[in-house]
């Protein structure tokens, strides 16, 4: 008798493969201008399919080195994105606000996470260093719905515009401090033996890199591009082809030489989008770097959405939801609207530049990173903290998101 029907792994993988890139096509469509985002339906989807057809324990623990992979390249698109949306990424006035998210808000809230993950989550040190690292920056995918228009559009927001800097560079510049955390799990909290080392290796050296590269790979990609193929002819240069090398080059140059790829990526886009008369090209590029970044979205947020369920006792933690909530309704916000004090910005452009630091997949990426590259204590609870954070930040930020894209332009 024939087999008509039989189960293999690869073909799962397949139709899981496909109902994910469908999911990817149509729900950021349909949810876009609804209050609920793409992010918080994948996390349904997610728990709906835990319930309904996996009921096993999900362990990402045992994962980590492929969810470090997968994140590192969605991160990457997003900020290849990031960059390319910026219009004028040379002149102060695009970095005002988002400067002071960098340098006052960013640290503090790195500080606060830290006491946190050490005072009410009872973290050990090393560990609550690395919690206030991961959760600290923006995440540039999620960040998305907020961000300014794509490369031809004018937009003269102010938010959007701080938005999208901050979010372009703060995944970069956290790590240095995640390799902080890594050095104290490594060579313990006695900080003067090796924090020369942090300070001159993982800061100065490794950032300087990653600009040099960044600002000389997006000027030569232009030439390349736009100087050498006549104009006919740029037309018929594949999207596809040329964004993901936009993205992969500078990465892997910086990498190789020792700096912090996210910096390149963000600044080579940045330095490859900077002539407007282009504009119809960086939207092509922006085009299929979104309709990758979906597919990866979906991907991660289906597996979140896994996780919550499978692990559903973590939202009944206490310590867990206080510092999750903390960090996402009071530190952010507080310390956001603190940094912008004198500045010429409305209380409702200070409100949104410091309430929407939205925690996403920049955060599973560094943790993964830190957890693959140093053996730290607490992980499992780490863990836990993180997703908690992650899922409170999709849902509170994803569903007010839709509200206050409709009063950006009544209150600019």
């Amino acid at each position: 008798m024939p087999e008509y029907f039989k189960l293999e792994e690869y073909d799962l993988f397949m139709l899981a493969a496909g109902v994910i890139a469908l999911l990817a096509a149509i729900v950021p469509v349909i949810m876009q201008k609804k209050i609920i985002s793409a992010p918080i339906v994948y996390m349904l989807v997610g728990i709906a399919a835990y319930f309904i057809l996996l009921h096993y324990f999900f362990q990402p623990m045992q994962y980590m080195e492929i969810i470090k992979r997968i994140t590192e390249f969605v991160v990457i698109v997003a900020l290849t994105n990031a960059g390319l949306k910026i219009k004028e990424p040379f002149k102060w006035q695009t970095w005002k606000s988002s400067f002071r998210l960098l340098a006052i808000t960013m640290p503090i809230t790195i500080v606060a996470a830290a006491y946190l993950g050490w005072w009410i989550a009872g973290l050990a040190p090393a560990t609550a260093l690395l919690f206030g690292a991961l959760i600290a920056p923006t995440d540039p995918v999620l960040a998305g719905e907020l961000q300014t228009s794509q490369p031809s559009e004018a937009d003269t927001s102010k938010i959007r515009l701080g938005l999208t800097s901050e979010a372009g560079l703060n995944d970069g510049l956290a790590f240095p401090f995640t390799y902080f955390a890594i050095m104290a799990a490594q060579y313990g909290t006695q900080y003067e033996n090796w924090i020369g080392d942090w300070l001159l290796h993982h800061v100065l050296f490794k950032i300087g890199i990653a600009l040099i590269i960044g600002l000389i790979s997006g000027w030569g990609l232009f030439k390349i591009v736009f100087n050498i193929a006549h104009h006919d002819m740029l037309s018929k240069i594949s999207r596809g082809i040329l964004s993901l090398s936009l993205t992969l080059l500078p990465y892997a140059l910086t990498e190789i030489a020792g700096g912090y790829g996210f910096i390149a990526v963000f600044v080579a886009a940045c330095m490859f989008s900077r002539y407007e008369k282009f504009d119809e090209h960086m939207d092509s590029l922006h085009d299929f770097n979104e309709e990758l970044e979906s597919m990866v979205v979906a991907l991660i947020f289906l597996a979140t959405g896994i996780f919550i369920a499978s692990h559903y006792y973590i939202l009944l933690n206490p310590s867990i939801i206080i510092v999750a909530l903390v960090m996402i309704l009071i530190v952010r916000p507080v310390a956001g609207y603190a940094s912008l004090a004198g500045m010429r910005l409305n209380r409702f452009q200070k409100f949104v530049l410091s309430f929407y630091g939205i925690r996403g997949i920049g955060s599973v990426y560094y943790l993964a990173y830190a957890l693959t590259s140093a053996t730290f204590e607490d992980a499992e609870k780490l863990f836990d903290i993180t997703i908690a954070t992650i899922f409170f930040s999709v849902l509170i930020h994803g569903l007010t998101a839709h509200m206050v894209q409709k009063r950006i332009e009544k209150y600019e």
